[in-house]
């Protein structure tokens, strides 16, 4: 807290990654702003000049945030990529901190903000890979420039690094000291209630006795959401009365309806629930399943969720780190393996927690919590540092 005249006011830091598009990151955000006591530190958020209504800036505004759309990419033009940052900084000395949550290389408002001597200055990984594919010599040229100059910011901007997992600090970091910050999430809006099952499959038109698996992704390549789709062909043959509902939107929308139809799903059985969703927590109290084919994550706060809601899980093995297995509900399989083994792994995860598992569903949140994947421990150690390490030289 600064003390400005006689009034005492919130310490204010900037956050980068809060896009258009709910995703991951852009959850872990808002959560962690809900979890602030702001009479002691307010949030602002940094954003593209022309960036679209950010995911959640209503909510942001009303909990007294403020969206600053000045960043220019120094593609577009790099005199304003650095004057207008420089004019943010200069106009508003209260902001004491920058935190930058990246999924790709990326460091450059730390540059500036160590330029105008803001002390705490963060970089969070929240990805092991970007996953660029792009191919052809002029592109994988520019590709590697593009690295070569992320790696040297962020070898010399940061004064924190933090990571949401070992795999996530190796991508962005390597070798430097960081600060391991669980995914937390809000446990309660989680936890498993029979009455919310009840109401959401009666909701869906879904029987008392369907099984449900879930999906929940961008449906986009590195989320691999069309092998997801196989995994489900295979479970179905296993476990006719059966669904997949698959929550997220992107371009793999369309080839994922047509793929349906080639493997000759029954009408119903797939349902695409869209994405942008502000009601997930209750889609999980209809499943039994959940899946996670990703080709590459960090520690996917998908599945930090689904095991809060008593979800028996099955995740890639070379996405996911180990640190994402805080319950017994998780497995891994290899993206090598056939669609028939996850299957196979997925029907033995739910028959085993519905016969005998050591806790009952709903249990499964105090696990979760227990692990330090509660959102308020994770807001607590945050806003700390903070406030301890915030500040102008």
């Amino acid at each position: 807290m600064i003390v400005s005249g006689s009034r005492k006011v919130p310490i204010r830091i900037l956050q980068w990654g809060m896009h258009s598009s709910l995703g991951g990151v852009e959850q872990f955000m808002i959560d962690l702003y809900r979890h602030m006591d702001r009479d002691l530190v307010q949030f602002d958020f940094l954003a593209a000049h022309d960036a679209s209504k950010l995911a959640f800036e209503d909510e942001i505004l009303e909990l007294g945030g403020r969206v600053f759309r000045v960043q220019y990419s120094q593609r577009t033009s790099p005199i304003r990529a650095r004057t207008h940052m420089d004019r943010l900084f200069a106009e508003h000395p209260e902001i004491v901190g920058v935190h930058v949550h990246a999924n790709f290389l990326y460091a450059c408002p730390l540059g500036i903000a160590r330029r105008h001597g803001v002390n705490l200055r963060i970089l969070h990984s929240h990805n092991s890979s970007d996953g660029d594919v792009r191919s052809g010599m002029l592109r994988d040229l520019g590709l590697t420039l593009r690295n070569a100059i992320a790696r040297s910011q962020i070898d010399r901007y940061p004064s924190r690094y933090l990571a949401c997992s070992d795999r996530a600090a190796q991508y962005m970091f390597p070798g430097k000291p960081y600060l391991w910050v669980k995914n937390g999430i809000d446990i309660e809006r989680f936890r498993f209630s029979p009455s919310a099952r009840q109401r959401n499959r009666l909701r869906y038109g879904i029987g008392e006795h369907t099984e449900v698996l879930g999906f929940c992704g961008h449906l986009v390549d590195r989320k691999n959401p069309l092998f997801a789709l196989e995994v489900f062909a295979a479970y179905h043959r296993m476990q006719p009365d059966s669904v997949l509902m698959m929550i997220g939107g992107g371009e793999l929308l369309d080839a994922l309806k047509m793929r349906v139809h080639k493997l000759a799903l029954p009408e119903r059985s797939v349902l695409f629930m869209g994405g942008g969703r502000d009601d997930v927590h209750e889609l999980y109290q209809a499943m039994d399943g959940f899946l996670l084919t990703s080709q590459y994550e960090g520690l996917p706060i998908v599945l930090v969720e689904a095991q809060c809601a008593g979800l028996p899980c099955v995740a890639s093995r070379e996405a996911v780190t180990g640190q994402a297995a805080i319950t017994d509900l998780l497995q891994y399989r290899s993206l090598d393996d056939a669609a028939s083994v996850w299957a196979q792994a997925l029907r033995e995860g739910i028959v085993r927690r519905d016969i005998g598992s050591r806790a009952d569903r709903a249990s499964y949140a105090d696990c979760v919590a227990e692990a330090g994947f509660d959102m308020r421990a994770t807001a607590a150690m945050l806003q700390n540092l903070y406030l301890t390490e915030g500040g102008r030289s």
